[in-house]
């Protein structure tokens, strides 16, 4: 049933394709005391479309090891496509949000750290 609003409200409206590339050369990343990453890596998500970097270690520094960076030797480009919609008596497409989330990998389970 979603999918059929979805379609209605859509109803005469220009459609257009977009990409866009995030490249990710470097991350700094502030701790506590109790807890520290292990690997990190950043993920581009909307709903339920993913597109995560490989996992790169926290280093932490040497003046504050609280303080930490994750370097990307050779800078890492994901690309996304995106659709978007466009009322033809509008000037601007319609929002769509995506929200970069970056997230510990443990052997287990990824733990959401900001976003």
């Amino acid at each position: 049933m979603a999918s059929v609003w979805k379609r209605l409200q859509r109803v005469g409206k220009h459609a257009s394709k977009f990409q866009f590339v995030a490249s990710y050369q470097e991350l700094v990343v502030e701790c506590t005391k109790k807890w520290q990453p292990d690997k990190l890596v950043v993920v581009w998500t909307r709903r339920s479309r993913r597109k995560s970097s490989k996992s790169h270690s926290w280093q932490p520094g040497i003046k504050n090891p609280y303080r930490g960076v994750v370097v990307w030797p050779v800078p890492e480009n994901i690309e996304i496509t995106v659709t978007l919609f466009k009322d033809p008596h509008a000037e601007e497409f319609e929002d769509k949000e995506w929200t970069f989330v970056i997230e510990n990998v443990s052997a287990f389970i990824p733990l959401l750290l900001f976003c």
